[in-house]
């Protein structure tokens, strides 16, 4: 019995770092409504720092939290002033995106620094060693001590924002900027010590987890996962949500290690899966995000048009033909493969406003059912191939009937969710997938007597199958379906009130989405010839959003562009330097920064609507198809802000 209740205590160490950090998230969406995914980055900050004081000048724990907390808190109000203040007022897409590039960037930069991989128990100091009889059992103290802290933490969190003058003017200052203004209040400076606060209490639980976990630049890749799950089934920006769940979620992880330990990080995941579906405020009903979108568009409707032309896809076709003569065959294969997998997540992103971190999981899925089929039960090559792609559209279909209605970052994290759990199905059943290991071996054979096994042969192949695909996608989207589908992302009640089914729209867009990426998956197995666990992994989501952004949103090609860059620039750094996730991400932070439309998006507007506003006679056609849908808050309020 004293073994499951130690287990359980252990659950309650677990959701103490995931209270912290999930209660410093709530707090920066409750007050700027922004998406931090560099809370993780922030929490591995905290552990470093906390170690190597410990490591080189024999600090404890004591100077370790305070130092963290501190530096931590100042590094987020930098990055809060410098770079995030700029796009507030702006749709959430971009500060969400922004975020995940300064976390590669933080934990690439590390990583060139600290490379070790181990735990820091010459932290605590001696008062803390040991274990203390609590009559039940004997459990240490140090674990004991994280738990008292966290909850003591939190209460009083909660009790300064709920409870005291200064929380009342935080409040004030998220829900009545102007208001708070108006009677002397610093807006800014109340926003920015929220934020230091907020990034503190991060940087104070990796502190605190450095002595029992291992200390590495990506500890906080899967802790952001947690933390992202967590907050939103307690309820976005919800201060109770966020510390109950956060708890609850480490309970929940002891109790599954009982019964089926290889589930104990998926069924957080699971649980907000049906959080959302069944209650989709949270269990806490945190703020409405259900009408944030998080798309943006900033496209006009003469340089679209000019995307869906039959010149820019004359170019397109000309640069696709003479790529495999400037790379190698299998290097532009990638590439046009890649831009087919953002092509699909695109039309999600820029025509549905969706924005999906899951689609991996058709990219993956594809892939391994192909797989499965072709070298487990000897299925010909293609006949696995077709299989691959109708099962993987299938189970699109399957999740889209869910998904289609739901919004923002609600659809974003069920998205979210049902990757994690498909690379978690993927793993268990290692017989057939080869688990870590993956599935090696696979044969490209022949197609219509062409030896597939010819690198430049099979480039053609997919080039053909790529331009078919881009074909029918620019016939759709000139279709009455694809404007329909472009105004329920501008305006969805109006769509409704007219008689259009929103959900129908929305779930065709999904399917096919998910039946785009699923034939670019089971392609690029072919072409390496092999099927990995990267292929359903989230990270594996996150490179269509990178590569769509740095082309350009809802310009059909630019994603294709965007691809090559990325895959280019990866192969070509891979052979200089290890440090490949810093530049992207530098590179990330600068298109968001500077180049919202992307590379190509934003050259054609300079080419094509400043020529036509400076025409005498310009008209109507150089408004900004997504100023409908830009800002998140109104420009009163980021005004405020700033």
């Amino acid at each position: 019995m004293s073994y499951y209740i130690s287990l359980l205590f252990n659950g309650l160490v677990s959701g103490g770092f995931v209270a912290l950090m999930s209660l410093g998230m709530s707090i920066i969406f409750g007050m700027m409504r922004i998406v931090n995914f560099m809370h993780g980055s922030l929490y591995m900050l905290g552990a470093i720092i906390a170690y190597f004081l410990g490591f080189y000048f024999g600090a404890s724990i004591w100077i370790g939290m305070l130092a963290a907390s501190i530096l931590v808190g100042v590094l987020g109000a930098i990055l809060e002033r410098t770079l995030i203040r700029r796009l507030y007022g702006l749709d959430l897409a971009y500060i969400l995106i922004l975020t995940t590039g300064l976390s590669l960037f933080l934990e690439d930069t590390v990583r060139n620094f600290y490379s070790v991989t181990s735990s820091a128990p010459f932290l605590v100091p001696q008062v803390l060693k040991g274990a203390v009889n609590l009559g039940f059992i004997v459990y240490p103290k140090y674990r004991l001590f994280v738990v008292v802290v966290s909850i003591l933490l939190c209460l009083g969190t909660w009790f300064a924002l709920e409870r005291t003058r200064l929380g009342a003017l935080v409040r004030a200052a998220s829900e009545r900027p102007s208001l708070l203004k108006c009677f002397g209040g610093n807006v800014p400076l109340l926003i920015s010590g929220s934020f230091f606060f907020a990034c503190a209490l991060a940087g104070l639980a990796g502190a605190l987890s450095a002595p029992m976990r291992n200390v590495s630049p990506y500890m906080g890749q899967e802790m952001i996962n947690i933390v992202f799950a967590v907050v939103v089934a307690g309820g976005m920006g919800s201060i109770a949500g966020s510390v109950v769940m956060g708890f609850a979620s480490g309970i929940l992880q002891a109790l599954m290690a009982i019964v089926y330990p290889q589930a104990s990080t998926v069924i957080i995941y699971v649980l907000m899966l049906v959080i959302l579906v069944v209650r989709p405020g949270g269990i806490f009903s945190g703020v409405d995000i259900s009408q944030f979108p998080l798309h943006y568009t900033p496209m006009t409707e003469r340089v679209r048009a000019f995307f869906l032309s039959r010149p820019a896809a004359m170019v397109a076709l000309a640069v696709g033909f003479l790529l495999p003569w400037f790379v190698y065959p299998i290097l532009a294969t990638d590439i046009i493969l890649w831009g087919l997998f953002a092509v699909g997540f695109d039309l999600l992103f820029a025509y549905a406003g969706l924005l999906s971190f899951g689609q991996a999981a058709y990219w993956g899925t594809a892939a391994y059912v192909m797989g499965v089929l072709a070298m487990t039960f000897g299925a010909p090559t293609w006949l696995a191939f077709i299989a691959g792609v109708a099962i993987s559209t299938t189970l699109g279909l399957f999740f889209g009937l869910i998904l289609a209605r739901k919004k923002g970052i609600y659809f974003s994290m069920i998205t979210f969710a049902i990757s994690a759990i498909i690379a978690f199905v993927v793993n268990q059943f290692a017989d057939y997938t080869g688990g870590e290991d993956g599935l090696h071996g696979l044969s490209r054979g022949t197609l219509f007597g062409m030896d597939l096994q010819n690198d430049r042969v099979y480039y053609h192949v997919c080039m053909a199958i790529v331009i078919l695909v881009i074909f029918f996608l620019c016939r759709l989207l000139k279709s009455p379906y694809g404007l329909s589908l472009l105004g329920a992302r501008e305006n969805e009640r109006r769509m409704m009130s007219v008689g259009y089914n929103v959900f129908f729209l929305r779930l065709k867009a999904y399917v096919l989405s998910a039946f785009i990426v699923s034939t670019a998956g089971a392609l690029y197995a072919l072409n390496h010839q092999f099927v990995t666990l990267e292929m359903v992994n989230w990270r594996a989501s996150g490179e269509p959003v990178m590569m769509t952004l740095l082309g350009g949103a809802g310009t059909i090609f630019g994603p294709v562009l965007g691809a090559g860059i990325v895959v280019v620039m990866r192969n070509a750094l891979s052979s200089i330097t290890d440090n490949g996730s810093l530049y992207l991400g530098l590179l990330f932070i600068t298109v968001i920064l500077f180049a919202r439309r992307g590379i190509l998006g934003e050259s054609l507007h300079n080419i094509l609507d400043r020529q036509q506003n400076t025409s005498p006679h310009n008209g109507s056609d150089g408004k900004t198809a997504g100023n409908h849908s830009e800002p998140v808050h109104s420009s009163k309020e980021a005004a405020d802000v700033d």
